[in-house]
Formats: structure tokens, C-alpha cells, sequence
């Protein structure tokens, strides 16, 4: 993140308005117990077909023609399955401690039990200290919470997790701007309602292209907004 903040100042932009956020599908309990409970519930519903249907879908590979218990090698011959088999090598997920190589029925539990993000298994307090972790070592700013049952995960963030955070001092008790805009409290600057100006996209903004010349059907016009092209 540090390197991507340095490249952005270097091209002109405040590294500091880029907000990096991080994916994670904890499984949580009052007690270790309970949370394995709530894993194992979990992996006996789990659709292995619907989680590999959902990675091809991500990389464009046809999971059908691999048997689910063979050891998976890609095509390597292939760039996008050469790309892929590396990157399951190199998969080592926050608790993940199974070693065993990868198969199709692996990665469709995987897919089906939080995707290829970290799926930690813990208390309250271990997801708290792991999403710690990541912001002190990985500057990361924020986490995109991804759910594995509804309404039940989002009801552990409430009660279990955002309680732990507040004591650390790791969440916030109220908007850097009350009652603005998502993007004012994501940067927590009144009034930045919109692109900063050292933002590329914010050359793009409607008064910039009403007064720039497009073609339109081979034809010069200026003022011409950008739904009318």
C-alpha cells in the first residue's frame, strides 16, 4: 500500500486520499466452540458446484472438466491457467492450515465458504486482532466485510465485533462530517463532495466536457455533454 501511495504522490496525487480496503469473511463466536460451530454448519451447506461456478465466472476457466478429488493442474500452456495454478500455489490464507494440494472440491469449499480471501475461524477478539494486524503491517483502511448467512454474519459484526473494535479504539463513534456525504467521511473532508482535483477521473466532470471538443458522427461540437454523445 505504501508503494502504491508513493507512486500516486509521484505522479501528483495525496497518496493519503487512496483508500485501500481488504475482504474478509470471519466466522465468529462468543467462545473458539461456538465459531467452529458456526464453520461447520456452514461447510455442510456449502454449494461446492456454485463455488466453482463462481470461479470461473472470476477467471474464465471451465471447472466442469476437471474430476472434483484429482489434484488440479491447469493448462499451463495456457497464460490465464498458468496465472491461476501459480496463484493457488502461493495461496496461504490468514488461518489457513491445511497444506493438502489443491482440487476442484477444495477450491469449490473455499469459493462457497468466503472466496479467496481470509475466512478466519475465532472469537471476537482474534478477528479483531488479526484485522489489527493488517492495518499496522499493510496500512490498510478499511475491510470489506463479505457475509456467509444472512442477517446471521452482519449480527456478529454488530454484537460481537464492532463492540471489540470500539474498545481498541479501531472504529469510529460518529461521521468525521455528520450528515455528509459517503465521500466527505471517507476522506473526512467537509465539502468534498466529489473527485479531488488531483484525481485523473476528475477531468471527466461535466463542466470539463461541456467545454471540450468531441467528434460526434466525424463532427466537431463544443458544449456537448457527455449523455449526448
Amino acid at each position: 500500500m505504501q508503494a502504491s501511495r508513493a507512486l500516486a504522490e509521484a505522479a501528483g496525487r495525496d497518496g493519503i486520499t487512496m483508500k485501500f480496503f481488504a475482504a474478509i469473511s470471519p466466522f465468529m463466536g462468543r467462545t473458539m466452540e461456538e465459531a467452529q460451530a458456526k464453520f461447520d454448519l456452514a461447510y455442510e451447506h456449502a454449494d461446492i458446484i456454485g463455488g466453482l461456478g463462481q470461479f470461473s465466472g472470476y477467471t474464465g476457466i471451465d471447472m466442469s472438466k476437471y474430476p472434483l478429488d484429482e489434484v488440479l493442474v491447469l493448462d499451463t500452456s495456457d497464460p490465464k491457467e498458468n496465472m491461476i495454478q501459480g496463484f493457488l500455489g502461493n495461496f496461504v490464507d490468514s488461518l489457513e492450515t491445511n497444506t493438502e494440494p489443491w482440487t476442484p472440491r477444495r477450491l469449490g469449499y473455499k469459493m462457497a465458504l468466503g472466496g479467496l480471501h481470509p475466512s478466519p475461524v475465532g472469537t471476537p477478539e482474534m478477528i479483531a486482532d488479526i484485522i489489527q494486524s493488517w492495518i499496522d503491517e499493510a496500512d490498510i483502511d478499511g475491510f470489506n466485510i463479505a457475509y456467509i448467512s444472512n442477517p446471521g454474519s452482519f449480527e456478529d459484526v454488530v454484537t460481537l465485533l464492532i463492540p471489540v473494535l470500539r474498545e481498541r479504539g479501531m472504529i469510529f463513534d460518529d461521521y468525521a462530517v455528520p450528515g455528509g456525504t459517503f465521500r466527505e467521511n471517507l476522506l473526512r473532508q467537509p465539502g468534498q463532495t466529489r473527485l479531488r482535483k488531483d484525481h485523473y477521473g476528475s477531468s471527466f466532470d461535466y463542466e470539463t466536457v461541456e467545454d471540450t471538443p468531441v467528434l460526434v458522427e466525424g463532427v466537431e461540437k463544443l458544449g456537448v455533454a457527455s449523455n449526448e454523445i
